[in-house]
């Protein structure tokens, strides 16, 4: 697809500069969040992205909002269009958006592989699902994160993609991991990081992968409990719902299916989800702010070349 018209390209960053400004109304209580990350909340979750449902010909509104933020942040992104099942006889499309931030180093070590599905429910009826937490939560993370490696020199290439599709089967994970055209080492998913009143984020690796964890475990925030887990029993004592199968429950199965590791972080079990209750109200957004600031540190971490690390 053409890039975006730049018409459409400046009403977009006008929206956002017009979203800043109403932030700390809206939200009072909003006390260290980043202003451009409630922005990318705001946007993803409002009326005019209809819930971010997935199944359309051309890319939507949404799939369109994160190409611009790649491309603003010099992340080179493209769509990688695919189609999947949607009943007996018929088939849908999907749109992922992939953006990739190179290894500025002489010598670089295996890519990683950042992932946030974008899409949601849609709206049925008078029936808007904003999908806030899931996972409008993970895209602006996503986001964040990208800007801030943009301006740091890195030891391997960091490639990003916002799937489609993830609520209908983990469709464009799938189709990105199984056309990966590069060794990867691993795969980052961030699903549902709106921490709730428990404090906790889950770190949850795959099974049998054991590198990082190190250094995870030194990464410190005050406001929540980092809880690493690396089986399905041990996250059960936690959620007490033997239920969810939490290895296969996002985008990060696709990659371990092709044999690829993973770290997934998220927040567990939410209330709201599903529901058109999932909105940034019901969102504690500075304990939001402070995961994915740990995440963030921990990718950097993850990016650092040598010479960084002796300085």
């Amino acid at each position: 697809m053409k890039k975006l018209p730049f018409k459409l390209l400046g009403m977009m960053l006008t929206a956002i500069c017009t979203t800043s400004a109403v932030a700390q109304t809206q939200h009072p209580s909003i006390v260290h969040v980043d202003n451009i990350l409630v922005q990318d909340l705001q946007t993803l979750t409002s009326i005019s992205h209809q819930g971010r449902k997935s199944g359309a010909q051309s890319p939507n509104i949404s799939a369109q909002y994160i190409f611009a933020a790649f491309e603003q942040l010099g992340g080179n992104p493209s769509y990688q269009h695919f189609t999947f099942r949607a009943g007996i006889f018929s088939k849908d499309a999907g749109h992922n958006i992939t953006a990739t931030l190179p290894c500025t180093q002489p010598r670089c070590d295996k890519a990683i592989v950042i992932s946030a599905h974008y899409d949601h429910l849609g709206t049925t009826g008078q029936r808007h699902y904003p999908g806030a937490n899931d996972n409008a939560s993970g895209v602006a993370a996503m986001l964040h994160m990208a800007r801030q490696l943009s301006k740091t020199n890195r030891a391997r290439d960091i490639l990003f993609v916002a799937t489609d599709a993830e609520e209908r089967g983990l469709h464009g994970a799938k189709y990105y991991a199984k056309h990966l055209t590069q060794e990867v080492e691993l795969n980052i998913n961030l699903d549902m990081l709106g921490i709730n009143n428990n404090n906790r984020l889950f770190a949850l690796f795959s099974p049998g992968f054991k590198e990082y964890k190190t250094e995870l475990q030194n990464k410190v925030q005050s406001q929540i409990k980092l809880t690493i887990v690396s089986s399905q029993r041990q996250i059960e004592r936690y959620t007490n719902n033997p239920r969810i199968d939490w290895h296969k429950a996002s985008d990060h199965y696709a990659f371990y299916r092709q044999g690829i590791p993973y770290i997934y972080f998220g927040m567990g079990e939410d209330k709201h989800h599903h529901t058109t209750r999932d909105t940034l109200d019901n969102m504690d957004l500075n304990k939001y702010q402070a995961g994915v600031n740990l995440i963030n540190d921990f990718i950097l971490s993850l990016t650092r070349s040598p010479l960084d690390s002796t300085s």
